[in-house]
């Protein structure tokens, strides 16, 4: 088989090209081309699908009003991160700060049930009084 003259990997070095003049190999080298990496592939689920990469910044935003709001202000921070890294096409990024705003957001959606349960308790076991906002009437 008659090779074409050119460049070639090195058959005597890894990290080398040698020229071959279509009959022998010259004592010509040139450092080995790197290979193009390609860009860090979007993150993709089990059956090879793209990961969809919701940033939850509405949801986080209403867990600030509605919940347990020191829970919710890491939650509107990663969901605004995730949102920023979205829109630059960093996915694998954006999915990291999504995931983190989610369980911010779980963790206030808790905190926000637990006080909800702790008045709740309090108002029925020892009614309106239990809570302390009429002050004393005389």
């Amino acid at each position: 088989m008659n090779m074409p003259a050119g460049w070639y990997a090195d058959p005597f070095t890894d990290h080398l090209q040698r020229y071959w003049t279509g009959d022998s190999w010259t004592k010509e080298t040139r450092p080995l081309a790197p290979e193009p990496t390609p860009a860090e592939a979007p993150p993709v689920t089990t059956d090879g699908q793209p990961v969809v990469v919701r940033d939850y910044l509405v949801v986080s935003i209403l867990t600030l009003i509605f919940c347990f709001w020191p829970l919710a202000i890491p939650a509107v921070y990663f969901a605004a991160r995730a949102n920023s890294a979205k829109s630059k096409g960093d996915l694998a990024v954006a999915v990291r700060y999504s995931e983190r705003a989610r369980l911010f957001i779980m963790l206030s959606l808790v905190g926000g049930a637990l006080v909800a349960l702790y008045l709740g308790f309090v108002v029925f076991t020892q009614g309106t009084d239990g809570l302390g906002l009429l002050g004393e009437v005389t």
